[in-house]
């Protein structure tokens, strides 16, 4: 209210923001065991994530009637789908890389042999679905009319023939995404009503779950007209940083001064220097590196792991062996003991 009158400016964080949705896929990024590139700068115990800080500035910008699906995509809460004779088919994985996108800007899905295989496994993908699924009815028929299972059975229907040729081309279209209901089906597959039925927790497919990228890794569409956007307590740094990306100019500080260094690193330089502060973090990281090896020579071996433990090391991770490097030789006794210092 505003003098006794209806206020017509309210904006999309006041009314009709998407809470849940955005609660949820905050969730999926605080769980991801790899955190945000500028997380990882420095240890900082207030650490916003950088969806929700990304949602509260466009929220606090767009008017209150924005279309929520598109705001959604603009978190980067987004599935790419094409029609396979009017029923969707989201693409994952190495078919992302097959898009193309014409002069008007559309994308499209170019159909050939792999495409076409990935349609034949797809088609499998979902008949194997309908298998669970009655399964599951047929166990306990109460869970005919459960959401999990009556939305899972929608988006398990067959691909309609006939499929596409080579040659042909498919229209993408991107859609938002739903994580609320992800984390639905994800405790249902916990939930010991479906555990005494199969016998463990039912694993979900890829396209079942997210079928999308986490939404932090994004990069969002510049506002048509910029802003600038204050941030006097900015702490790490996460609601300057999207505002950033999202072309606002920015004002950010904070009153303990590890903070504002952290602000200067992850926003300032990065911006004013470019990628040429690469090099220079490269020849100062190795510096540090050196030093650290230097001062500790008398009281630890930096050396790569003795050839008994190596093979052991070895024999252990089979299944992934391109991480032996990565905890294999000097840089890595180094580096965590700069980071126990850090911490």
């Amino acid at each position: 209210m505003k003098d006794g009158t209806d206020r017509a400016d309210m904006r999309l964080i006041e009314a009709g923001f998407p809470c849940h949705q955005v609660g949820a896929e905050t969730q999926r990024e605080r769980d991801t065991g790899k955190a945000p590139p500028t997380h990882r700068l420095h240890v900082w115990w207030a650490r916003r994530p950088l969806t929700p800080s990304r949602a509260a500035i466009l929220g606090s910008l767009l008017p209150a009637g924005t279309d929520p699906d598109w705001f959604l995509r603009q978190l980067g809460i987004e599935k790419v789908q094409v029609l396979v004779n009017g029923e969707p088919w989201t693409l994952t994985g190495k078919l992302l890389e097959r898009l193309i996108t014409d002069e008007s800007g559309t994308e499209w899905l170019p159909v050939d042999d792999k495409v076409l295989r990935a349609i034949g496994r797809e088609q499998e993908r979902r008949d194997k679905n309908r298998e669970i699924i009655q399964k599951l009815i047929d166990a306990d028929p109460g869970l005919a009319n459960h959401p999990v299972t009556t939305r899972w059975g929608q988006e398990s229907q067959p691909l309609p023939k006939p499929w596409p040729k080579e040659g042909d081309r498919i229209q993408v279209q991107r859609v938002a995404a739903d994580p609320a209901h992800v984390n639905e089906r994800i405790d249902f597959a916990k939930s010991e009503r479906i555990k005494n039925i199969l016998g463990s927790v039912f694993k979900w497919d890829a396209e079942d779950l997210y079928a999308y990228g986490r939404a932090y890794v994004h990069n969002p569409s510049p506002m048509g007209e910029p802003f600038t956007v204050l941030d006097p307590t900015a702490g790490g740094g996460s609601i300057p940083f999207e505002a950033l990306r999202q072309g606002h100019r920015v004002i950010a500080n904070d009153l303990n001064p590890v903070a504002a260094v952290i602000l200067h690193a992850a926003l300032d330089y990065p911006v004013r220097f470019g990628l040429n502060l690469l090099d220079d973090l490269n020849e100062w990281g190795n510096r540090l590196v050196s030093h650290v090896e230097q001062q500790m020579a008398d009281v630890t071996p930096f050396s790569p792991l003795p050839k008994e433990e190596l093979q052991q090391f070895r024999n252990y991770c089979t299944n992934c062996p391109e991480v032996i490097s990565d905890f294999n030789g000097p840089e890595y006794d180094q580096m965590g003991l700069i980071y126990c210092r850090q911490v």
